[in-house]
């Protein structure tokens, strides 16, 4: 007969809700990272630039809400450079509005933080 120690019985089980919130974080940061890149590829001219530049504000602020709060998430790789790419293209859009197309260099940055972070992503940092 086995005798279970005080210390296993009180310690709580590591609950499967954080491997499926890790999951659906990579999920929608790999949404957000598609969003990013279809909407600041688009041509002003496009008559759906506007409509996408608002579904991407919607999404991003919707992300940040979200995953701002949860203290393991802070210290990714991937959460600061969608966190900082967010920042830009949001930035860019309030200030100039949503036909303005985004600087080359700007865009540069922007397209390099979300591969950076869907690298790290994908090395689940």
């Amino acid at each position: 007969m086995a005798v279970l120690s005080p210390a296993l019985l009180l310690s709580p089980a590591v609950p499967p809700a954080a491997a499926t919130s890790d999951e659906e974080y990579v999920k929608e940061s790999e949404v957000v990272i598609n969003k990013v890149r279809n909407t600041i590829s688009l041509d002003k001219n496009d008559p759906n630039v506007a409509d996408a530049v608002a579904d991407l504000r919607e999404t991003s602020n919707s992300w940040v809400a979200k995953y701002r709060r949860e203290k393991a998430l802070l210290g990714r790789a991937s959460f600061r450079d969608i966190y900082s790419a967010l920042n830009a293209v949001s930035g860019h859009y309030i200030s100039f509005g949503p036909t303005t197309p985004i600087p080359s260099k700007r865009r540069a940055r922007i397209l390099e933080e979300v591969d950076t972070a869907e690298k790290a992503l994908q090395r689940g940092r």
